[in-house]
């Protein structure tokens, strides 16, 4: 390797390692929305001013509901949510109401700009009224200037309405108008809400795909994808009956505050009544105790205060003003004590929620057990099957070897059966299922044409006038000696040629079947096992070709006359049982001219076992003849 070239790998090589350090750096920046979401909530919750979470999760379960049931549960929820929502906004208008925000340096601008601005608008709305009375008392000559006037006061109340509604939005943008802001998001939630329910009103949209929590499906995937979604909808439930509980909590807390400071109030109203039954009813100099709420709302102590003043008209608005905050506190008591009851209903509704999830989860895990044992019941017949296959054809005897092709196509038909059965069991059955088939079935053809093929040659190859193993065959120019017949694939132990020598090469040829079934084959040790050999003979140069060709048939039918099936081969009847003319089984002698000699050819029939025995048989005779031959045309 060149220097470059391992520079260039140097540096890939180190990019790929900052690469993958990068990637496991910021694995856990791959989830960005969910950070997102978090994010948006966070901000949304601490932003708001009115926690409106309870509504949010009962919108975001509704979704979730399927059946009946569910759909029922999700109802509730979202009606007690809302009901809960609009009274966390009721209270939140009475806080600020009671409790305004305290003033910045900007919102304390803004105020005085405000209240100037009301004053303008207050005076404007005045000159409008005055010269609105005046129009309707003038005469005609004055009429006329007045209307200018009155258009012109308009014009400037118009003018002021719109500095000071400006003016009112700045204070709420700035936050010194808490009350104004709350309403703003009431409006909003409101608004909202009619568009949800118009939404819920639509209906399901056209074309949606059913749940899986509705399957009708007893596969195991089905079963499995179910309770994979109830579990995951029984996680939220759970954290939105925590939340209703830790919202219930919060409320509990603020009931017992707003309940203590209530009692004190109350203490401190008896006070209030005794003291105002000691109070003279004309205006004297008396000394009288102040009422405490007095004292707290002009800052003064109560033993500073004369007699005047505490049974003046100052301590009865005092008293007014605590009389109207210790009732609005006993509102809010009560209005607490409503909030705690609905989140409670709503903690209840969603744990009985979670138990119809429950029941619901534990049927399909009961799904899930069956499915499993009818694919081990599937798997135990399957394995039963082959072991009872196996011990059948093995207790056949040799002379039924044509039964034993079934064992493999018996083996695979109860292994493909099975495993059908548990593909069904686990995916269930297709939509589709007549579609789905017969596309499959035209793939599979196209695809695996040569094993179709071949799998339907071999019933061909183990057929009546087929192939076995130990048979001497030629396919399609290839010979040998078959040693398997498979389902797919044969095997031969190659010997060559017919015509050359009959001995192994020691070489195996293995091909699928359709290779024989699509061209050709040749059994030579199929019944009788009969061949046509041939032998040539050059005859000797001078001598009479014809005697020669008669001495050598005579030889040739002695040699073959030895073999026992030879003469009463009954080949018409075996070989050729359709065959119009009978096949004569008596060897041909042919004398033909070859080059400056004469050839003698001679064929004859012999069993494919015997063709070497026979052939060496004739060898040794014919070279006996041609030698006695030469020697007599030597002597003469």
């Amino acid at each position: 390797m060149r220097n470059a070239q391992k520079t260039i790998l140097a540096i890939l090589g180190a990019l790929t390692l900052a690469a993958l350090a990068a990637v496991i750096f910021t694995w856990q920046w791959a989830d960005y929305r969910a950070r997102l979401r978090a994010m948006r909530s966070n901000v949304r919750h601490q932003e708001s001013l009115v926690d409106t979470r309870a509504l949010d999760t009962a919108e975001q379960l509704s979704q979730l509901a399927e059946s009946r049931r569910e759909k029922g549960y999700a109802q509730e929820a979202l009606r007690l949510a809302d009901y809960s929502v609009d009274a966390a906004f009721t209270a939140a208008l009475q806080d600020a109401a009671q409790n305004p925000g305290p003033l910045t340096a900007q919102t304390k601008q803004i105020t005085e700009r405000l209240k100037a601005a009301e004053v303008t608008v207050t005076a404007s709305q005045a000159r409008v009224a005055q010269l609105t009375q005046q129009i309707a008392k003038a005469n005609e000559k004055t009429k006329e200037n007045l209307q200018q006037q009155l258009s012109l006061a308009q014009a400037q109340l118009e003018l002021d309405q719109d500095e000071l509604d400006d003016e009112h939005q700045d204070l709420i943008r700035a936050g010194g108008d808490k009350q104004a802001t709350i309403q703003n998001l009431r409006d909003q939630h409101e608004a909202s809400q009619k568009a949800a329910a118009a939404q819920a009103n639509a209906g399901t949209p056209a074309g949606a795909t059913p749940s899986i929590e509705l399957t009708t499906s007893r596969s195991l995937v089905a079963q499995v994808e179910a309770w994979l979604s109830f579990h995951s909808k029984q996680n939220l439930l759970r954290q939105a009956q925590q939340n209703a509980f830790d919202r219930q909590s919060k409320l509990a807390v603020e009931h017992d505050a707003l309940e203590k400071a209530l009692s004190e109030e109350k203490v401190q109203k008896k006070i209030i009544s005794k003291q105002s039954k000691t109070v003279p009813k004309a205006g004297g100099t008396q000394n009288a105790v102040t009422p405490a709420v007095a004292g707290t709302t002009n800052g003064t102590p109560a033993n500073e205060t004369t007699g005047a003043s505490a049974g003046g008209p100052n301590s009865q608005d005092a008293a007014l003003s605590f009389l109207k905050d210790l009732t609005v506190d006993q509102k809010n008591l009560t209005h607490l004590v409503k909030r705690i009851e609905t989140e409670q209903e709503l903690a209840t509704l969603y744990g009985n929620w979670i138990d119809y999830v429950t029941v619901r989860k534990r049927a399909y895990v009961h799904g899930m057990f069956l499915a499993a044992f009818w694919i081990l019941v599937i798997g135990l017949l399957v394995f039963g099957a082959n072991v009872g296959a196996q011990r059948f054809f093995s207790d056949l005897s040799p002379e039924q070897r044509q039964l034993q092709t079934m064992r493999t196509v018996v083996l695979f038909a109860v292994q493909a059966l099975g495993m059908v059965l548990i593909l069904l069991v686990i995916f269930g059955k297709p939509s589709n299922f007549a579609t789905v088939v017969a596309l499959a079935g035209a793939g599979l053809t196209v695809a695996l044409k040569d094993f179709i093929v071949g799998f339907f040659g071999w019933f061909v190859l183990m057929g009546r006038d087929g192939i076995r193993p130990g048979d001497w065959v030629e396919i399609n120019g290839v010979g040998g000696e078959v040693l398997e017949v498979g389902l797919f694939h044969t095997v031969l132990l190659e010997t060559g040629s017919w015509t050359d020598a009959a001995h192994p090469t020691g070489r195996k040829i293995t091909f699928v079947n359709s290779f024989a079934i699509e061209g050709h084959y040749i059994n030579f040790s199929t019944t009788g096992q009969w061949l046509w050999d041939e032998v040539q003979v050059q005859a000797p140069s001078g001598s009479d070709p014809y005697p020669i060709a008669e001495e050598i048939q005579k030889i040739v039918a002695e040699i073959t006359a030895t073999k026992e099936s030879v003469p009463n081969s009954g080949l018409p009847g075996v070989a050729f049982p359709n065959a119009k003319g009978s096949a004569s089984t008596a060897p041909s002698v042919s004398v033909r001219l070859e080059g400056s000699g004469v050839t003698i050819s001679v064929r004859y029939l012999t069993r494919a076992s015997e063709r070497q025995e026979v052939r060496a048989r004739l060898y040794r005779a014919l070279i006996e003849l041609l030698r006695q031959e030469t020697s007599s045309r030597a002597r003469v």
